[in-house]
Parts: C-alpha cells; sequence; structure tokens
C-alpha cells in the first residue's frame, strides 16, 4: 500500500474546493486568537518573574544586576507584544514564527545569565514548548524540544568548563544525573504536548469534515442530488479514485447505482452516472460483506482471494481477514484496493459507499474509523432526505387518486351524461323540435355546473399564499368573492372582533374547511344565500358556514363525534377539522338549511 504523509489540514482543504459555508472551511484556530492567549501567558509569566526575585533577591545569586536586566527587557517585550496582538486586526503564521523565535532567543539569554543549567527561569523553557504545541503540531513541538535541550545542553557545557567557570559559575558543580533529568524532562514534554497537540488537530478537522459532509445532503436536492453530493465529498476527502454509491429502497424495491470518477485534467466537476440495478446486478454490489466499514487489498496471485481489515466495536485495531472477493464484484469495477461503509435505516432502506483506490491518511485504522465515524453523522441527513422524497411520493400518489376520483364521478360522468343527451336529441330532432330545445337547455346548465366543479379543483389545487394567520380575514373574503361571482348565490363574509393570532398551519386548514365548505353548498344544498363569519374574542375562535339551503339528513346540532358515530356530515370537512385541532359542530334543519361551526383556542397549535 502506498504511504502518504498528507495530513487531515490537507484533505479538508480539497474538500473546501466544493462550496461550503466559511465556518466549516478552518481546520485550525485563528492565528490571531492563538497569539492573543500566548501573549496573555508570556505577560503573566514574566511579570510575576520579575514580581517574585524582587520579593525574594535570593536568586539568583549571581549576575544579578544583569539578570534583572534581562527580565525587565523581556517582560516589557511581553507587555509591547500584548499590546501589539490586541491592537492588530490580521495576524499571518509569520507573526507566530517570529516571536516564537524572540522567546527562544529571551528565555536563552536570560537563562544564560542567571546561573546557566540551574537557573530558576528554566520554567520559561516549557513555555516556548508550550507555545509551540498551541501553534503547530508534533514536528514543530518536538523540534522546539530539541532546540531547548541543544541551549540547556550548550549552556551546561560553558558553566562546566573555561575560564570563566571560576568567576561567573564559580558556585556551579556539573551533575550528569540533574542534566540527564532536565534534558529528559525537556524531550519528555515536547513529545508528549506535540502528539496531544497533533491529535487535537486532527479531531478538530476530522470534526470539521464531519460537519462538512453531514451539510451535502439536501432537500432541494432531491436523493440523486444528495447522494453525488456525499459522493464527492468521500473522493474529496479521500483522494479516491472513483466513488460509487449503491442505494436499495425496501419499499418500492429499487436499486440505483451512483458512480462518480475523477474528472480528467482542466474539465470541471468530476462526471456522474446513474443506473438502475436489476436483481442480478443488485448482487454485484450488495454481496454479503465484512462488517460495517471495511477495507479490502486483493492478493496478487489473481484468484480473488484479499486481505480484508474491519472495523469492530469498542475496538482501534482492525480485524484481519483472508477471503475470497465475489467475482461479480471484481468484474464492475476493477481497483488495486477498496474502502467500503454500509449506511441506511433498518427496513427502510440500505446503502453502500465504496472508494476505489483511496490514499492512505494517517493510518487504515484512522481512515476506517474517521469513514465510519463521518458515515454516522451523514446518514440521518441522507434517510431525512429519502424518507421526505418517499412521503412526498405518497402525498402525490394519494393527491393524484383523489384528483382521478373528483374527475371520475364529477367532469366525466357528466360529459358522458351530455353525450347520451346529445345523440338523444339528433336523433329525435326532426320529430319535436320543442323538446329538442329543452334537451339543450339542460344540457347547457350541466356543462355551466361542470365548468364551477372543475374551476372549484383547480382553485383547491391550487398553493394559497398564506405567511401569517393576519391575512386570513383577506384570503376569506377573497373566497367568498369568487365563490359569489362564479355561482350567482349570494353570499358574504364578515370578520368581527380582535387581530387574528394562529399558526399558519391551522389558517391554511381553515382555508380549506371555507373551500369546501362553498363547494357543498354549490353541489349539494340548493342554496340562495350563503354566510361566512368569522369572530375573534378573548383568545377564542369562531367560525361559521351557514345557508338557507336543503340541510344535512338529519336534524338538529351534533359534534364531530356524533357526526362519525352516525356516518353524517361532511367527511373532508370533519378530517381537516380534525388535523387541525378544532372543534366542530354542525346544526342542520331539512329543507331549511344548515351551519358548520368552528371553535379554537389561540394557544392550541396546529
Amino acid at each position: 500500500m502506498p504511504t502518504n504523509r498528507t495530513t487531515l489540514h490537507q484533505i479538508l482543504n480539497r474538500m473546501t474546493r466544493h462550496p461550503l459555508p466559511a465556518s466549516h472551511q478552518r481546520t485550525s484556530r485563528p492565528v490571531a486568537r492563538t497569539e492573543r492567549v500566548l501573549a496573555v501567558g508570556r505577560a503573566f509569566l514574566t511579570v510575576t518573574g520579575l514580581i517574585a526575585i524582587y520579593l525574594d533577591p535570593t536568586e539568583p545569586a549571581r549576575l544579578r544586576e544583569v539578570t534583572y536586566g534581562v527580565l525587565f527587557g523581556y517582560a516589557l517585550y511581553s507587555l509591547a507584544v500584548l499590546a501589539y496582538v490586541n491592537g492588530t486586526a490580521r495576524l499571518t503564521p509569520r507573526h507566530g514564527q517570529l516571536l516564537h523565535g524572540l522567546d527562544i532567543l529571551w528565555t536563552s539569554a536570560l537563562t544564560f545569565v542567571s546561573e546557566g543549567p540551574v537557573s530558576p527561569f528554566f520554567l520559561f523553557f516549557l513555555f516556548v514548548v508550550l507555545a509551540a504545541a498551541n501553534r503547530w503540531g508534533f514536528r514543530e513541538t518536538a523540534g522546539t524540544a530539541a532546540i531547548t535541550v541543544v541551549v540547556f545542553l550548550i549552556e551546561t557545557a560553558v558553566a562546566a568548563a573555561g575560564p570563566w567557570n571560576a568567576t561567573w559559575f564559580a558556585s556551579i558543580e556539573f551533575e550528569l544525573n540533574r542534566t540527564i533529568l532536565r534534558v529528559a524532562y525537556l524531550l519528555l514534554t515536547g513529545v508528549l504536548l506535540g502528539y496531544l497537540a497533533e491529535q487535537e488537530k486532527h479531531s478538530r478537522a476530522e470534526l470539521t469534515a464531519i460537519a462538512a459532509a453531514a451539510r451535502q445532503p439536501h432537500v432541494n436536492l432531491g436523493l440523486g442530488g444528495s447522494v453525488v453530493a456525499i459522493a464527492r465529498a468521500l473522493m474529496s476527502t479521500f483522494s479516491a479514485r472513483s466513488v460509487s454509491i449503491v442505494v436499495r429502497d425496501h419499499d418500492t424495491r429499487r436499486t440505483v447505482l451512483w458512480q462518480v470518477d475523477v474528472p480528467p485534467p482542466d474539465s470541471g466537476r468530476p462526471p456522474v452516472r446513474r443506473s438502475e440495478l436489476t436483481a442480478q446486478q443488485q448482487a454485484a454490489w450488495f454481496f454479503e460483506d465484512y462488517g460495517r466499514t471495511w477495507h479490502a487489498s486483493p492478493e496478487r496471485n489473481g484468484d480473488g482471494a484479499a486481505t480484508v481489515r474491519v472495523t469492530e466495536a469498542e475496538a482501534w485495531r482492525l480485524a484481519r481477514r483472508r477471503v475470497n472477493v465475489p467475482p461479480p464484484f471484481l468484474a464492475v469495477h476493477p481497483f488495486k484496493e477498496v474502502t467500503a461503509v454500509n449506511m441506511g435505516l433498518p427496513n427502510e432502506s440500505q446503502a453502500r459507499a465504496f472508494l476505489f483506490d483511496a490514499r492512505d491518511r494517517g493510518g487504515l485504522e484512522r481512515r476506517l474509523h474517521f469513514l465510519e465515524e463521518l458515515a454516522d453523522h451523514v446518514t440521518p441527513a441522507l434517510t431525512n432526505v429519502f424518507l421526505l422524497r418517499r412521503l412526498r411520493a405518497r402525498a402525490g400518489a394519494t393527491e393524484r387518486a383523489r384528483v382521478a376520483r373528483e374527475l371520475h364521478d364529477g367532469a366525466i360522468q357528466a360529459l358522458y351524461g351530455i353525450e347520451m343527451k346529445i345523440e338523444a336529441i339528433r336523433r329525435e330532432s326532426h320529430h319535436r323540435p320543442t323538446a329538442a330545445d329543452s334537451e339543450l337547455g339542460e344540457i347547457q346548465e350541466l356543462l355551466r355546473r361542470e365548468v364551477l366543479g372543475l374551476r372549484e379543483l383547480m382553485q383547491a389545487l391550487r398553493p394559497t399564499e398564506l405567511d401569517s394567520s393576519e391575512q386570513l380575514p383577506d384570503v376569506l373574503a377573497t373566497l367568498v368573492e369568487r365563490f359569489r361571482r362564479d355561482t350567482g348565490i349570494s353570499a358574504r363574509f364578515i370578520a368581527a372582533g380582535g387581530r387574528i393570532s394562529m399558526p399558519p398551519s391551522r389558517a391554511l386548514e381553515i382555508v380549506r374547511i371555507v373551500q369546501e365548505a362553498l363547494v357543498n353548498v354549490r353541489k349539494h344544498s340548493q342554496a340562495q344565500n350563503v354566510l361566512v363569519r368569522l369572530t375573534a374574542e378573548g383568545g377564542t375562535y369562531r367560525l361559521v358556514v351557514e345557508d338557507d339551503g336543503l340541510g344535512f339528513a338529519f336534524e338538529g346540532r351534533l359534534t364531530a363525534r356524533e357526526l362519525d358515530d352516525r356516518r353524517v356530515g361532511p367527511a373532508i370537512i370533519k378530517e381537516r377539522a380534525r388535523i387541525a385541532d378544532i372543534s366542530l359542530a354542525v346544526d342542520s334543519t331539512p329543507g331549511t338549511g344548515s351551519r358548520v361551526e368552528l371553535t379554537f383556542s389561540e394557544d392550541v397549535h396546529a
């Protein structure tokens, strides 16, 4: 397997070639924030060190005046840096490198003049190592620790040898054990802090990549667009030669494969291929695999055997197996190595993503665990898109069925009746011209009613623009006025009371209820007058639709439950009132008229 030292920071740089929110395009802390934190720490360390030796002047014992001067200069420098970084709008990585170099020089000078290898300011070396860990990663921190060790050894050698030993360092005796311990202390601190800093940066980069990938599935893209967006993100993140994602819908028993390949140079976005798989083709992709996330490398003997590494729950180390890769899979997509992860929702959908010839990213274990975690975050977003797509499909099918039923029971039956009447008129027109005139009048009336029915159906299908409940009175007034113009039935709308305040979803249901009530008036009531009244009083709303028509097939006042028990009343209005959690009551006097009354409160949400 080829090795590659590219870090996750570079993975994220590749990933951000696709449009992503700015908040997800950083893989490390902003330079300005890091330098401000370090400036506060540097100023605190130097100022408190200056105060400490002022309060306890016993150390350093040698070159006290020089030490005071150097430490005082370092403290002034620290305060100047603190003021600079807090007053500068933009800092670059080069600023950090310069400040880091100056910290090493200041610390080297301070420890050298203050008794060298036994200097009480040895702690300042640790600040330099901590600063490297905050700014960068493992290599830079370990390198800083090595530099500080070299400085410390030079100071030790200077203190232990030469004619100046009798003057500057007269009280210092070279101790090998102390020197070894301090060198080990610096190296261990640098390596440990560097490792922790590198792991923290890797974790931050992974979280950024996961957040970016989880944002790829989007309702507006649909299922296909979301799958392709995820495939492109995986290809960019893991530098794969090709990514294939196959999705099986358990409800429709359809399986679709999306394949995204690396584009030719200077050709734009990766090309996408979509194909619906037959049962035989499905077996090539949905074979019984080896675990949630796995990596396979075929052996060179060409007999289909492969070495597979599989993630296991609660274990970092990968399980190693030797298996035979199914020949159909080897035939559909040749590869040198393949990484796969399983996604999906049990009993709803199954998805499997294949990354062909992905490059190694900091070790195979890290890559597979990172891919598994990424899939854990992407799966819910993709599942939401999948379920919404299915819900929309079912809602569309239900609405189409309703429209078909309305057309069949209304317009189509009426047109058949018109055809039969015209045929009868054609046969009798020579013998009974007066009867033909009467029949033609009936046909004209029938056509007028069906035109109104089709217009009402189209109006019901047209989306109603209702951004807030305050628009409800205007929408209802427009609805009633249109009904009056189209049918010739005298219709009025009255709104009384205070401000209307309710969820927009409930207001939309009220509009649909009024539409259905007016359709019933036209079709069944033979009414001459209709009144729609909306009142608001003390947080309680009442909507009434009453007419002077034939009424319902019962007498008296019935609630929604009583209407269901008797199986009478307007079915669609009952269903919509139940959805909106609205109390329904119907008054009916056969031959005199009916009254539909809806009551609901402001504090009840749809």
